[in-house]
């Protein structure tokens, strides 16, 4: 019995344990912080990407709904993605007067159409790029994986 008593007022190695604990959380939190922080400079990525794929859109219009060169810039500007982790890109011409209302872009003649009442129409191009990315770990109420989107739009004419 007395040794029981003392044991419980010994106070040696509390600190380890305390250490120990303390530790284990703060190790937790900066897992979280590092893998978000990767989570981040992917999607800072994926934003240069897109706007590379843009600037070669500038350059060079897409003729007759042909994205396919916007769409290998865009690819080839991207990081090399996990080899399971699912990517799309998608290229997006629509066209629209003035007054915000919508116009055909299929009309021949490229960009430089004119809308019913002769003002110019304009063309806008999107770009975006959609890719999963894969967490270190997996956290309470937060999926596996997060859907890392960017788009940008520019005025062609």
């Amino acid at each position: 019995m007395a040794f029981l008593q003392k044991l419980r007022k010994d106070e040696d190695g509390s600190i380890v344990i305390e250490t120990a604990a303390i530790m284990t959380v703060l190790a937790l939190i900066s897992v979280g912080v590092v893998d978000f922080g990767l989570a981040y400079a992917r999607n800072m990525q994926l934003s240069n990407a897109v706007r590379a794929g843009l600037q070669y859109a500038l350059v060079r219009k897409p003729v007759n709904d042909d994205y396919s060169a916007i769409i290998a810039a865009v690819e080839a500007s991207a990081p090399a993605a996990d080899p399971s982790a699912a990517r799309e890109v998608t290229a997006t011409l629509y066209c629209e007067c003035p007054d915000g209302s919508a116009s055909d872009c299929t009309t021949t003649g490229g960009v430089d159409i004119t809308c019913d009442d002769g003002t110019l129409r304009k063309a806008y191009l999107d770009i975006t790029l959609t890719e999963e990315y894969d967490l270190l770990l997996t956290y309470p109420a937060i999926a596996s994986s997060l859907t890392l989107s960017q788009t940008v739009t520019a005025r062609l004419n």
